[in-house]
């Protein structure tokens, strides 16, 4: 049975002062991000699950502005290629300016362009913002991609993915910070289904059984479907996270 704490203990993420990434990373209007420790502490604990020391390749299915993916390439070693798809196009430019700064260069050049907005127009924030990108060094050197995609949609999907994973074969982990509120425009299957769960569904018909998928929603806890049993249930704060196997999404 997956195991279920009232508050997370991080084992994966250190505290750490993340005021570097503040000052590089973009974000979309209206789209609320992960907090970076629970992000590290997410992947963290999915890896246990993941073949050890293997090269990692990541999939956001909801991935907004890229801020997740851009962390993991970040601060966690061992990745090596990062796939981000929304249904959504209009923050993905966004995605691809944050995903930029893991290239060779990448965040040498944004801390030059923030060097040359502090003497454009006199700021010093934006000066002290520049120091902090140059601290910064990435743990991992992943490809990445970013596609416009409905994770409903099989074949965009397969398309997003293609060549994805070890060999071939897909992704192996998925960490989506699944849609909520007002943001939330998906319609179920059926009228008896929780949305979220209609759309882990979908998430899982495109991986192997063996990979692990983490859903973060609000609230108490992240449905799954009738029988899926997660390998793990944690919370932090306001939010909620399962880990589960994809297989067990494609059999409940």
């Amino acid at each position: 049975m997956g195991c279920w704490t009232a508050r997370v203990q991080y084992r994966h993420a250190p505290a750490a002062n993340h005021a570097a990434l503040d000052a590089v990373l973009a974000s979309a209007p209206g789209r609320p991000t992960l907090p970076v420790r629970l992000t590290v502490e997410l992947a963290g604990r999915a890896r246990v699950h993941l073949p050890a020391d293997a090269p990692l390749t990541v999939w956001d299915p909801c991935c907004g502005a890229g801020a997740t993916l851009t962390v993991l390439g970040l601060l966690v070693p061992g990745l090596a290629r990062l796939v981000g798809t929304d249904a959504d196009p209009g923050p993905l430019d966004l995605a691809r300016r944050n995903l930029a700064l893991l290239d060779p260069g990448g965040l040498t050049a944004r801390a030059a362009d923030l060097e040359a907005l502090a003497a454009r127009h006199d700021k010093p924030s934006y000066a002290e913002a520049a120091t902090a990108v140059r601290t910064l060094v990435p743990a991992s050197a992943p490809a990445w991609s970013v596609t416009p995609a409905d994770a409903r949609d099989t074949a965009a999907v397969r398309s997003a993915l293609a060549g994805a994973g070890p060999y071939g074969t897909g992704p192996d982990l998925v960490l989506a910070d699944l849609p909520h509120g007002h943001r939330t425009t998906w319609a179920a299957a059926a009228d008896d289904e929780d949305p979220g769960v209609e759309f882990l569904r979908a998430v899982a018909t495109a991986l192997r059984p063996d990979a692990v998928v983490v859903a973060v929603g609000r609230g108490r806890t992240v449905p799954l479907p009738g029988g899926a049993r997660p390998l793990e249930r944690v919370r932090a704060g306001h939010r909620a996270a399962v880990l589960v196997r994809a297989g067990a999404l494609q059999e409940g």
